[in-house]
């Protein structure tokens, strides 16, 4: 287990931790029913299985909050001299409690740690508020991928360099 934020009396402890296959099923069912994912049509099913695939070169966490499942994130390593954050997602009753910031600060502290020169994020053109977080974190847009999941919808990949 990571520990990102210890508790305080306003705030419970954040960690991350692997993905069981319980907590797999919890987010592909619920990550599902919200943007940018329901935008997609990405099904439970297909996020079930992302959740739960075992891949060397990408770490998959769940996102606690206490003892409550609020989220996940994947990170890709060795991605363009830097690791990605392939997903990152809280559920709708754990956002607007830092997070996602407490999240991303890690990201950065680990990439810093390990001696990378790039950290690496992408974010749908309709998720405003995804976007707004990443450039307070310091990401800027690099590149705009138009129709990569589907037709009129674009990804915009944001890079945050560390030198």
């Amino acid at each position: 287990m990571i520990v990102l934020q210890s508790a305080t009396a306003l705030q419970p402890q954040i960690s991350l931790d692997h993905i069981s296959a319980d907590q797999a099923l919890k987010l592909g069912t619920q990550f599902s029913t919200i943007d940018p994912w329901a935008n997609y049509q990405d099904t439970p099913a297909r996020l079930t299985a992302y959740f739960a695939a075992h891949d060397d070169a990408a770490a998959r966490y769940a996102v606690l909050c206490g003892d409550d499942l609020a989220g996940a994130v994947v990170v890709r390593h060795g991605w363009l001299r830097g690791p990605y954050v392939q997903f990152l997602g809280v559920l709708p009753e754990f956002q607007g409690r830092a997070i996602g910031s407490a999240i991303l600060a890690w990201f950065e502290t680990t990439a810093r740690a390990a001696g990378e020169r790039n950290l690496w994020i992408a974010v749908s053109d309709f998720n405003p508020g995804a976007r707004r977080l990443y450039e307070r974190h310091g990401f800027r847009v690099l590149a705009e991928i138009e129709h990569l999941f589907r037709d009129g919808t674009s990804e915009l990949l944001l890079r945050k360099t560390l030198f």
